[in-house]
């Protein structure tokens, strides 16, 4: 997940699945294993969101009983945040395409094609363990006692983008051998 408006929604979103208050460990567990694969913060990130929720008056500290631990509930304002936020359209495009591999076929020369191979093959190794990764994360969704649903979307988009890489690598391979596979001299992008 990118550290965007989008996370702080997310984290609010995590409190409001919460209407007892919940702290800030439990916070990182539920969106952890909520969103799997694609939550990554850390304890410092999740309590800094919570005090910016807070102080813009999206979720409010309650009484934490006996513990000594800051526990969060989301306030109407920050109910009414959430809901424009999910119901509002999406705002970020497509990320444009760059590949630190387009520029060093820009600059390389045909005298390195088996370096270049070996680069290509390390990438598509890459993308090969990435999809191993979301494969177990799969598995570990599938057994989970909550409602993984959207978890299981997220899984299958990046599972069709990291095929998607895997599919243009092998194109790149094919057409580096066609170009420079025999005797080629000079510039890789003559």
């Amino acid at each position: 997940m990118r550290h965007s408006h989008g996370v702080h929604q997310a984290v609010l979103g995590v409190v409001s699945r919460n209407p007892e208050g919940i702290h800030g460990y439990a916070v990182r567990l539920q969106g952890e294993r909520l969103l799997g694969h694609f939550w990554r913060l850390n304890f410092g990130e999740i309590y800094r969101i919570l005090d910016r929720l807070a102080a813009d008056g999206l979720i409010e500290q309650i009484a934490g009983g006996e513990s000594v631990r800051k526990v969060y509930r989301i306030t109407p304002r920050g109910q009414r945040s959430l809901d424009d936020y999910v119901l509002s359209p999406q705002t970020d495009a497509p990320r444009p395409l760059r590949q630190e591999l387009a520029v060093k076929l820009l600059f390389a020369s045909s005298e390195h094609l088996p370096e270049l191979l070996r680069l290509v093959a390390r990438q598509r190794d890459a993308y090969l363990q990435e999809l191993h990764t979301l494969g177990a994360e799969r598995r570990k969704m599938h057994r989970a006692p909550f409602d993984a649903f959207v978890t299981h979307l997220m899984i299958d988009g990046a599972e069709l983008a990291a095929r998607a890489e895997i599919a243009w690598l092998g194109e790149v391979a094919t057409r580096l051998r066609e170009r420079y596979g025999a005797g080629a001299t000079g510039n890789a992008t003559a």
